[in-house]
């Protein structure tokens, strides 16, 4: 995985897409010497979000197999992820 700035990232945003999409390559984005986001192919999101969506479907069987039942609002915290 590359490190780049935001600077470098928007002067050379056609190869970072580029990299990412052909040679399946990560490149962090830093702003202010922070990272601030990632850019990855659309492939690689792809499995990603399947990846999600199949751990949070296991979470809810093991709920509804235990008759244990939450919130939306409690499962996006246990999940940390921001309604």
């Amino acid at each position: 995985m590359k490190a780049i700035s935001l600077a470098d990232a928007k002067a050379k945003l056609s190869r970072v897409v580029t990299d990412a999409e052909y040679k399946k390559e990560r490149t962090v984005i830093s702003k202010h010497n922070r990272p601030a986001a990632v850019v990855i192919g659309y492939e690689e999101y792809m499995k990603l979000e399947t990846l999600e969506d199949m751990y949070e479907s296991r979470l809810l069987e093991k709920s509804l197999k235990k008759g244990k039942f939450v919130s939306l609002e409690e499962a996006a915290n246990r999940l940390k992820i921001e309604l």
